[in-house]
């Protein structure tokens, strides 16, 4: 039995052996931030060569002078020309009294019955009579004779 040391065998570790957490911490940080910069550099490269296309297909359009842009003239005589055609366009007449009477009196009851506004059918139905009256007095007008 006394052949055998009975003290343990030292073993002396050594750091450059087995990395520890930080080591690898380190490494793997340096490892993404590196992935990072090439991803970035060629985003980088893809958005200038996008860049460059770009300005070579307006250079393009400028050269063949298919721009769309209006110049301040054109513009110009295009609102005048809306303008004109709007006043050559049919506009409706003045309201007639009695109607604005009318939509007076069915405003006045719906403010003050603003809870229960079903409670201005009068003024409704009044509002409603004056309107088809006017209406029909427009169709005599622009067709010369009377509906049924």
């Amino acid at each position: 039995m006394g052949s055998g040391n009975s003290k343990p065998a030292e073993h002396v570790f050594d750091g450059s052996e087995t990395p520890t957490d930080s080591t690898r911490e380190k490494s793997l940080e340096i490892q993404i931030q590196s992935r990072v910069e090439s991803e970035l550099q060629r985003l980088q490269s893809r958005e200038s060569q996008i860049l460059v296309d770009l300005e070579s297909k307006l250079s393009e359009t400028d050269k063949n002078g298919d721009t769309k842009g209006l110049g301040r003239e054109q513009v110009q005589a295009e609102i005048d020309a809306l303008k004109e055609r709007l006043e050559r366009m049919p506009r409706m007449g003045k309201i007639d009294g009695e109607v604005e009477r009318a939509r007076r009196e069915v405003v006045k009851c719906l403010r003050l019955n603003d809870r229960t506004p079903l409670d201005c059918y009068k003024e409704v139905e009044e509002f409603k009579t004056q309107i088809r009256r006017m209406e029909r007095a427009f169709v005599v007008r622009t067709v010369g004779r009377d509906y049924p």
